[in-house]
């Protein structure tokens, strides 16, 4: 008999395992997916908060068969029924990118489950069956997005709070509150802070960070010798600078490009903008003095309805006007002039968000924001705002006096049109005996036959003669001075004394007022303000009222900030609606003051350390990034508010740090766990702006003019960069390098469709809307500007002339000077060999060229290589 094998019990038990786990993957496959007990659940768990019946961003909600095969604004369907792989939810919901996943990745919700995906991707394979209510399916109607307790939960709609500096391991590093938080965060990593800068990196990276220039040497020495004698004297630099005019020239012009500012209105006519310095000065201003910064906000959106007689908040309205403007003819279609007003809106609008509340609007005017809780209803109610007024040359004086001023002019006026219809009058009746005598003279002194003069003496009707009239027109008309002439001398004193009388009177004009480019309303009742159906100008169905952002708006109405703004009128020509806005913003406890304190923070942090807290600074909302250090953030929005929003108090809390007093050393070891530096373990180097790079270099070759305020002045433009595209204004092509035109670049004329070609290469703003950061970006042009533009050559030879004036003819003490000059330091030896060697080899080449000025011509060729090092270009 044959005796049965019989397996081991370890593999009768895989065989069992594997026979189950069969069964279970055949019925896992063929087990349909249920709509109401597996995807309708899951829907509501994951997406209803954004996309169900109270909230639709993007137009979408997914609660509803019509609506997800409709989609969204995109106008793509959702799902695709039996395609899974194609079907725009899938892929969204399994996305790797953080910045296309949903639930968004900043929304505090994980994503789903594999679970879950599964489930949502069988579902739809198996042609996404949807059972039907019974009832007909009408598409709902969109409606206005619901602001909900969960969306003033993001951390930049909050109320501010006011944490207390954490403690850490090594308080004896911390020199104000800044580096507590700093470096709490950083031990949490495991990272350690760099050591301090060098007096003379200090002093440099100061003097360019809060004025721009670059000290002297005299003042380098001073300085260093100063804070080696005692640290404590950075404290004082500090004070020194932040009490410079060059200040508000440096800062002033950060906001600038916050606010979109230009000289011209950009567009295809580019008409120039002759006060819109006003604006300009205005901020500069306001910087130098400390404005507290709620007051430099509500001055920009209403400083006409606030402070009407005082001029610079007048002028400080040139915010809301400084953006790109197209001035069409009386005779353009209606259908273009809407467009135009509803763009130029938008732009005030949107620069508004952005600037002010980090906050991006503009795709509001078509649709509810996609990721923010921001209506498009909330959009049109504060376009409301600006409906009633547009651009104006507005006087710079009070309402009162304004109008003294205009009656003066009609009353001048009146005197002179009737003293001069008095003359005309009188020589009408005097010049009536000559008249005729005049006219045979005139037609006898024409160069015509006998025949042709007779016809025009008898002033014949036929075709010929009407034609021949016509054509010597011009010479025919007698003017004033020909009938004076003709008249006894009696008469021509009579007309001496009018006009001697009329001269009187015209050096009684009443000299025009002061004018800003600004904005003003159109009178004191508000414009009807309309919601466009899908941004469509003509769709308009719906009246909208006043209104701010509702996530930011919490218990006090536009209503009440309005019936609060008209409650003391300071004029009478205006709807008082800027003000409420102002008041709004601006307002901690019921509107949005707290995102403002916390955006303005965070742009002068930024402005610091390359970097803000939150690293896009004009972008505060769900889909911005989050800061890395929100305590601080919060702690220095408070602080801001605390001093009585002052931007220098700020200042004065991150340079006097240690944080912003750190080397700029890379160190691998800390790279290898914050290679990005968010943590801010050392000070990362900074290239000069383009403004900051021309300043500088007419800085140190002693050519700068330091004239501050007053109308634009514009610069040399090669004529190959003025390919004009304008047709009014034009750039001047003859315009000379002087001393006008070599003063700070804050000053100097920006015409948007003629950049000035070396501040294009350094990424200068076109100024076609806001921007919160610069492009910094290294590329081939830069050399070249650096290498060929005029004004750099121009500039090195100044500075050469003024180290043969200083230095003498002693090339190392050139060379010396020369370092002192532009990069604040004495050169090494090794430097101090290579560049007299090159001052040597440079005199005896173009000497044998038969230069005459071969010395003066290489010490410039030396000084144009200085300032195309990096120690020049760079802040350490």
């Amino acid at each position: 008999m044959t005796a049965k094998y019989k397996a081991p019990a370890i593999v009768r038990i895989l065989c069992g395992l594997l026979v189950n786990l069969w069964g279970s993957f055949c019925i896992a496959d063929t087990q349909q997916v249920d709509y109401v007990s597996d995807i309708q659940p899951l829907l509501e768990k994951r997406c209803y908060r954004c996309h169900g019946p109270e909230k639709r961003k993007g137009g979408l909600r997914l609660d509803m068969k019509a609506t997800v095969l409709q989609g969204g604004d995109s106008g793509d369907a959702a799902i695709v029924p039996g395609e899974a792989d194609q079907s725009p939810l899938v892929r969204l919901v399994s996305s790797k990118d953080d910045k296309e996943r949903m639930p968004p990745a900043n929304a505090e919700e994980a994503p789903l489950t594999d679970d879950e995906l599964e489930k949502l991707r069988r579902w739809i394979n198996a042609g996404a069956d949807w059972p039907e209510t019974g009832a007909s399916v009408i598409l709902p109607e969109p409606g206005e997005l619901k602001v909900t307790e969960e969306d003033r939960q993001h951390w930049a709609f909050r109320p501010l709070a006011d944490p207390l500096p954490p403690t850490s391991q090594d308080p004896h590093w911390q020199q104000t509150p800044v580096d507590a938080f700093i470096l709490h965060a950083q031990e949490a990593q495991q990272l350690t802070p760099s050591a301090p800068a060098d007096a003379r990196t200090l002093i440099r990276r100061l003097y360019l960070d809060l004025i721009g220039l670059p000290p002297s040497p005299e003042e380098m020495s001073d300085w260093t010798r100063r804070i080696d004698q005692s640290p404590n004297e950075l404290e004082l630099l500090v004070e020194f600078l932040l009490h410079s005019p060059h200040y508000g020239e440096r800062w002033g012009r950060h906001w600038l490009d916050v606010a979109r500012y230009a000289d011209s209105n950009g567009m295809e006519l580019d008409a120039d903008r002759p006060n819109a310095y006003r604006y300009r000065d205005f901020v500069i201003r306001a910087m130098n003095d400390d404005l507290p910064f709620d007051e430099f906000v509500r001055w920009q959106l209403a400083g006409d309805e606030i402070a009407p007689d005082h001029p610079d908040a007048i002028a400080a309205t040139g915010f809301l006007a400084a953006g790109v403007n197209t001035i069409l003819p009386d005779k353009q279609m209606v259908e273009e002039k809407l467009r135009n007003r509803a763009n130029e809106l938008d732009d005030i609008v949107s620069t508004t968000g952005q600037a002010m509340l980090g906050l991006t609007l503009a795709c509001c005017r078509c649709h509810d924001h996609k990721y923010d809780p921001v209506s498009s209803r909330d959009y049109y109610r504060l376009t409301r705002v600006f409906t009633s007024g547009d651009r104006a040359e507005v006087p710079l004086v009070s309402p009162e006096e304004a109008k003294r001023h205009q009656q003066k002019v009609a009353d001048w006026r009146r005197s002179y049109d009737e003293a001069v219809k008095e003359r005309d009058q009188w020589l009408k009746e005097a010049r009536k005996p000559v008249e005729e005598r005049l006219r045979r003279e005139r037609i006898a002194s024409l160069e015509i036959s006998d025949t042709d003069k007779q016809m025009l003496l008898e002033s014949s009707q036929e075709p010929s003669a009407k034609k021949l009239a016509e054509r010597f027109k011009k010479q025919l008309v007698l003017s004033d001075s020909d009938y004076v002439a003709a008249l006894p001398e009696q008469s021509r004193q009579r007309w001496k004394a009018f006009n001697q009388h009329i001269s009187e009177i015209k050096k009684r004009e009443p000299n025009p007022l002061p004018l800003a480019y600004a904005f003003s309303d159109f009178g004191p009742e508000p414009e009807e303000t309309w919601f466009f159906e899908r941004g469509n100008f003509l769709a308009r169905n719906e009246r909208m009222d006043l209104g701010f952002l509702t996530v930011l708006t919490s218990g006090k109405t536009a209503e009440a900030y309005w019936n609060e703004a008209k409650a003391h009128p300071l004029r009478d020509d205006s709807t008082y609606q800027r003000r409420a806005l102002a008041e709004w913003m601006t307002d901690l406890d019921h509107g949005a003051g707290a995102l403002l304190a916390r955006v303005m923070v965070n742009r002068v942090w930024q402005r610091h350390f390359g970097e803000g807290l939150v690293r896009t600074p004009s972008d505060f909302g769900t889909r911005g990034e989050r800061p890395t250090h929100p305590e601080l953030l919060e702690w220095l929005a408070t602080e801001f508010v605390r001093s009585g929003w002052s931007v220098k108090h700020l200042h004065r809390l991150i340079l006097n740090s240690a944080t912003y007093q750190q080397a700029s050393e890379y160190r691998p070891a800390m790279a290898s766990i914050d290679l990005e530096n968010r943590l801010w373990w050392r000070q990362l180097p900074a290239r000069l702006e383009a403004e900051a790079l021309r300043d500088a270099m007419l800085s140190v070759a002693g050519q700068l003019n330091l004239e501050a305020f007053g109308p634009s002045f514009k610069p040399p433009i090669q004529q190959e960069a003025m390919q004009a595209r304008n047709v009014r204004n034009p750039y001047p092509k003859d315009a000379k390098d002087s001393a006008p035109t070599r003063r700070r670049s804050v000053y100097m004329f920006h015409k948007r469709v003629v950049q000035y070609p070396l501040m294009q290469a350094f990424d200068a703003p076109d100024a076609q809307q806001s921007c919160g950061r610069r492009m910094n970006t290294t590329v081939a042009p830069q050399a070249l500007a650096l290498l060929n533009d005029p004004f750099v050559r121009l500039r090195a030879s100044d500075l050469a002339g003024r180290i043969l004036k200083e230095a003498g003819d002693d090339r190392e003490a050139q060379v010396r000077r020369a370092f002192e000059l532009a990069l604040n330091r004495a050169p090494e030896a090794a430097e101090r060999t290579d560049a007299t060697g090159f001052l040597a080899q440079q005199t005896d080449e173009r000497t044998r060229r038969g230069e005459s000025s071969a010395s003066l011509a290489a010490l410039t060729d030396f000084c144009h290589a200085l300032f195309g090092l990096n120690e020049f270009i760079y802040v350490d």
